[in-house]
C-alpha cells in the first residue's frame, strides 16, 4: 500500500488506495519452511493498481530478502517498531 487519496467521482467523494503488486509466492521455500516464509518478486512500478481503501481486510509489510537484485521481500504480518522492555535497568 503506498498512500490513500480522495476523489470524487460521479458526485461521491471516495477514499482510494495506490496498492504495489508483487508475484505469487515462491512455492520452493513455502514448501520448505513448512508455510512459514512468504517470499514473493517486487512487480515494479508497472504494476500498481488503485483500489477502494473500504475494501483492504489487512496490511502486511513487505521486507528485503536476500540479495536485492533479485527484487524478493518477505511477508510479515502484525509488523510493529514497539518497545521491547528487557527488564534490564539503566543505573545513572
Amino acid at each position: 500500500m503506498r498512500f490513500y487519496f480522495q476523489v470524487v467521482l460521479e458526485g461521491v467523494k471516495q477514499t482510494l488506495a495506490l496498492c504495489s503488486l508483487y508475484s505469487p509466492a515462491n512455492e520452493h521455500i513455502r514448501e520448505h519452511s513448512n508455510g512459514a516464509l512468504i517470499v514473493c518478486t517486487y512487480e515494479g512500478e508497472g504494476k500498481l493498481v488503485v483500489i477502494q481503501a473500504k475494501s483492504i481486510h489487512s496490511v502486511v509489510a513487505m521486507v528485503p530478502f536476500g540479495d536485492q537484485r533479485n527484487r524478493e521481500f518477505f511477508l510479515v504480518e502484525k509488523f510493529a517498531l514497539g518497545v521491547i522492555d528487557t527488564g534490564d535497568t539503566v543505573d545513572e
